[in-house]
């Protein structure tokens, strides 16, 4: 009786909600997204309040960081375990209870134990949006729609975590980088359980070597990773991170292949069609990610921009964003899935390539606005119809594993793209050859054209196309 009183609650839901559930999952997606860059601005007001060290203020970004990645393999197998709706439920009330406490936080310690908190939060709840979206919208033009609000909330999280981190700790106080949550947290509850309609469970029990594996594998390689682009490649503690991270995925690997209900279940990887939308979402956030971590740096060292208008200089590439997102439903009916993606990754190393030749000395608009417009199509062109792709590859009870593979592959991208440039920067700078800022941003588009290679000489995307509009 329970579970049917559910289903039609559900039910009445989705039959109420319609573009309210999308924009309630989207919601949810932009606050995850921007969490994870928001406290990087009030960054040195946290270290003057709580005497942080330069290890410890590290701990107040990473904490997040590693929480979000070790548990979003986890958290896919017990949404479709428990229900998606009602998991996301439990994550989002964990992020907000979390944010309260860090926002409230008396000392740096319990700041960091409240972002690990959130990033825990976050982890719950990242893989049901994914599940949760395919479930409440209709396959076809209204999903690719929904994919792309969704592509907006995630590619536009780091722009305006820039934007809002700066204005809430000038106008406000630091601590409302934090507290914001609360309040955004509480409309996606509200909206969820208003609108939302909840997807098909699968029963099972949780594969625990899996999970345990899954979780020391994410861990240990973001870990490693981040700290290559801290310390470098040779630091004893990223060599036995990445080492232990090898180790755990021979373990996963081996575990899953006999598992009944795997976490991580490896058919979802079987095949170029399946493998290189996947190998996508690695690929995109290593060169955005990377890009955008020593831009930032450029704006403020060679065009001496303070922290808030080297956030709003990204303006225009949010605008491209949204822009992109609305056009890629009528763009992948005309040209399909791999038009669309090829098109998408041939702006982004464009943009790329033109603000590193001309952001130092060409005019504000032309160095830095235009190129940041032209590169920002790239997010809506690759990842909504790759996400698309991947939903749809991905069986019912394989949904929620396939969408927590597809945000674990951005967050290990966006530790990649870091760790790698900082490697280009550092030896370049070691070796007294300039300019070894615009060296590293230019080494990001290593990571396009190789997709751009699997995307024109693989079978991964093509032949997709939705059916057109009703009129």
């Amino acid at each position: 009786m329970t579970e049917l009183h559910e289903a039609q609650t559900g039910n009445r839901a989705g039959a109420r909600g319609g573009g309210w559930a999308v924009a309630a999952v989207v919601t949810c997606q932009l606050m995850l997204m921007v969490d994870g860059v928001i406290v990087t601005v009030a960054l040195p007001y946290i270290r003057e309040e709580f005497g942080l060290s330069a290890v410890g203020l590290s701990w107040v970004v990473s904490a997040y960081a590693l929480a979000f990645a070790g548990f979003l393999l986890v958290s896919g197998r017990l949404g479709m375990m428990f229900g998606p709706r009602r998991v996301l439920l439990a994550g989002a009330a964990v992020f907000v209870v979390a944010s309260a406490a860090g926002g409230l936080a008396p000392s740096g310690e319990l700041l960091i134990a409240a972002r690990a908190v959130q990033g825990i939060g976050a982890a719950l709840a990242g893989p049901a949006i994914m599940v949760l979206l395919v479930a409440n919208t209709d396959e076809g033009p209204q999903r690719l729609r929904g994919m792309s609000w969704f592509i907006i909330g995630s590619s536009l999280g780091s722009c305006l975590g820039l934007v809002a981190g700066g204005v809430l700790t000038v106008a406000l106080d630091w601590r409302w980088v934090m507290l914001i949550n609360v309040p955004v947290g509480a409309a996606v509850i509200v909206g969820t359980v208003a609108f939302v309609r909840e997807a098909d469970r699968t029963p099972g029990r949780l594969d625990i070597p899996g999970a345990l594996a899954s979780a020391v594998t994410m861990v240990a390689l973001v870990h490693g990773l981040t700290r290559a682009g801290q310390e470098g490649w040779g630091d004893p503690l990223v060599l036995g991170s990445l080492a232990l991270a090898l180790l755990a995925l021979v373990v996963l690997v081996a575990v899953e292949s006999r598992a009944a209900h795997p976490v991580v279940p490896l058919r979802l990887l079987r095949g170029a069609r399946r493998a290189v939308p996947y190998a996508g979402m690695l690929l995109v956030p290593a060169m955005m990610i990377g890009f955008f971590t020593f831009s930032v740096l450029f704006l403020q060292d060679v065009r001496h921009f303070d922290a808030l208008e080297a956030g709003l200089a990204y303006l225009p590439w949010g605008a491209s964003v949204i822009i992109g997102a609305r056009l890629v439903p009528a763009l992948v009916t005309r040209v399909g899935d791999r038009g669309t993606i090829v098109l998408g990754i041939v702006l982004g190393l464009a943009g790329l390539v033109a603000f590193v030749l001309l952001a130092a000395d060409a005019p504000l608009w032309a160095g830095v606005l235009l190129p940041c417009f032209i590169f920002g199509f790239t997010a809506p062109f690759f990842f909504t119809p790759a996400s698309a792709a991947i939903m749809a590859a991905a069986e019912g009870e394989d949904s929620g594993a396939a969408a927590g593979m597809f945000q674990a592959m951005q967050q290990l991208g966006g530790a990649i793209g870091v760790a790698t440039l900082t490697a280009v920067f550092t030896s370049r700078s070691a070796a007294g050859v300039e300019p070894a800022m615009e060296t590293a941003m230019l080494a990001s588009t290593a990571f396009g054209l190789v997709l751009l290679v699997l995307a024109l000489a693989t079978p991964a995307f093509a032949g997709r196309r939705p059916a057109p509009v009703p009129a």
